[in-house]
């Protein structure tokens, strides 16, 4: 059974942009009540982009996972260590230079730690709220999303031009 997929990867990027943008009309935003409009000629941007750009995004988001795995592994290893670690690491000791008072307060702190996350069970927070308030508010906050999109179209832009530069240069 063919689907509509197979014949869009068969499409030259010029007919891909317009058949994306095409779909991207069709969807109706909630706040507005209006389809959404976007030109062909930005997704044409994008599709056209040499693959070296979407390799490095690749890249860095399998090292997150990759970092992300570890860091879940570590915690399911033993949950009590890794708290422990995380605390040595934010607040800069070296577990190896550890003082009695210091073994002292980072087992207290880890009954701490165990006892709030039972308390608040889903909305429990290793990091600090403010950290963690400053996550959800620029995910949820389209001008920071929107000036972080410029931000970076900007920094694209000028790495090509500067690779047009020189490459005349030479």
């Amino acid at each position: 059974m063919r689907k509509q997929y197979d014949d869009f990867t068969q499409l030259k990027i010029k007919d891909m942009s317009k058949s994306i943008s095409d779909m991207t009309y069709l969807y109706i935003n909630p706040d507005t009540q209006e389809p959404t409009k976007v030109p062909p000629k930005h997704y044409e941007s994008i599709l056209d982009q040499v693959t070296e750009k979407y390799v490095s995004d690749v890249t860095s988001r399998q090292f997150l996972n990759i970092m992300y795995t570890q860091l879940i592994n570590l915690k399911k290893e033993d949950e009590k260590y890794f708290n422990q670690a995380l605390l040595c690491m934010d607040l800069g000791i070296n577990p190896k230079d550890l003082r009695v008072n210091e073994q002292i307060s980072i087992e207290l702190t880890n009954d701490f730690i165990n006892e709030k996350k039972s308390f608040e069970k889903k909305d429990y927070h290793f990091l600090s709220e403010d950290i963690v308030s400053t996550y959800y508010s620029i995910k949820n906050n389209p001008s920071y999303q929107a000036k972080a999109i410029e931000s970076t179209k900007m920094h694209e832009n000028f790495e090509k031009e500067n690779k047009v530069n020189s490459f005349f240069e030479r």
